[in-house]
């Protein structure tokens, strides 16, 4: 089941992001100008996006013609993360992309011009149960969150969202920064790493959280739910430079993007169905795993506590990057 339940409808990377990306803002930004449309007045749009859960709404949105009837022709582009989408926004390669806001915030105060045009997904409202972020365990020692005391926790990226969602959420039941040792390890593996006890627990998001818990694996209450119930934390975003050039675009694309989220969200059963079209799952599972959150209305005061957290974990020196990346 979805978490999110629709009567409360609710109004929103790692410091390697932004390695050499001053160079690409220096070489590429005029790059972000005028879209590119056909003769027949189609507009043709690259989304720099990722193989996930997070992102059903859009292919489920261009099934349903939210974006061709407002001239859209969208081409959606698998990336690893946002190390590569970020650059590739900010030098016009794609028109739009998709991140964690974490990745986004540092990127913005590092001076990247880019803006955030909507929010992309949702934390649960239960911080035992957030199927994009959730920390699981398999070591028989570790009972209760504040085990992991001295113990290794994975992570898919130092330095960006689930290690500012580890760090807020253990800090909770008194473990604290140094309490802890963080390592990285592909969320792929997460699984085949707390099962052989190679660390005591890892952050680890759909549709690995599904499997890993029908092998044994328990929840803990740290999640991305652990940085606010219901809290955004990805989001669509574009350069200034084409936001610039192409407003009425960045209009029609917002407006269509938010029409499949709300779609998405009213929908859970049509967005489990569209996994399997860009998902490798095993039969049954995208009918188990826990959907996030899709409401795409937010404001600078709903994101204020997830800029405060990044600050928080020392990746950002203050909140100011969340008024500059909002796109008015």
């Amino acid at each position: 089941m979805s978490f999110i339940a629709r009567k409360h409808r609710l109004m929103i990377a790692s410091s390697c992001v932004v390695l050499g990306l001053t160079a690409v803002t220096a070489c590429g930004g005029s790059q972000g100008g005028a879209a590119a449309s056909s003769e027949s007045g189609i507009t043709e749009i690259k989304l720099g996006t990722m193989p996930v859960i997070d992102v059903a709404p859009v292919r489920l949105g261009i099934e349903k013609g939210f974006f061709s009837k407002r001239d859209l022709k969208i081409t959606m582009q698998d990336a690893q993360g946002g190390a590569v989408i970020v650059p590739a926004v900010v030098s016009g390669s794609y028109q739009f992309g998709y991140s964690n806001i974490v990745s986004l915030l540092v990127a913005r105060a590092e001076k990247l011009p880019v803006k955030m045009v909507s929010v992309g997904a949702r934390a649960s409202d239960d911080v035992s149960e957030d199927g994009s972020g959730q920390l699981l365990t398999s070591d028989p020692e570790v009972k209760k969150a504040g085990d992991l005391k001295g113990k290794k926790v994975a992570v898919n990226t130092l330095k960006g969202l689930s290690e500012v969602a580890v760090r807020t959420g253990l800090e909770k039941y008194g473990v604290k920064a140094g309490d802890i040792e963080l390592v990285e390890v592909p969320i792929p593996n997460m699984q085949t790493a707390i099962e052989k006890g190679q660390v005591s627990a890892a952050l680890i998001g759909e549709p690995f959280t599904t499997t890993a818990k029908a092998d044994g694996a328990r929840a803990l209450p740290v999640s991305y739910a652990s940085l606010g119930k219901l809290s955004p934390f990805a989001g669509w975003f574009t350069s200034e430079q084409y936001a610039a050039a192409n407003p009425e675009v960045v209009s029609r694309f917002k407006a269509a993007l938010q029409e499949s989220l709300t779609y998405a969200e009213d929908h859970p059963d049509e967005a489990r169905a569209v996994l399997k079209t860009y998902l490798k799952l095993k039969p049954g599972v995208s009918e188990k795993v826990t959907l996030p959150g899709w409401d795409p209305a937010t404001d600078a005061a709903e994101m204020k506590p997830l800029a405060q957290y990044t600050v928080d974990a020392g990746l950002i020196k203050n909140t100011d990057a969340l008024d500059s990346l909002l796109a008015k």
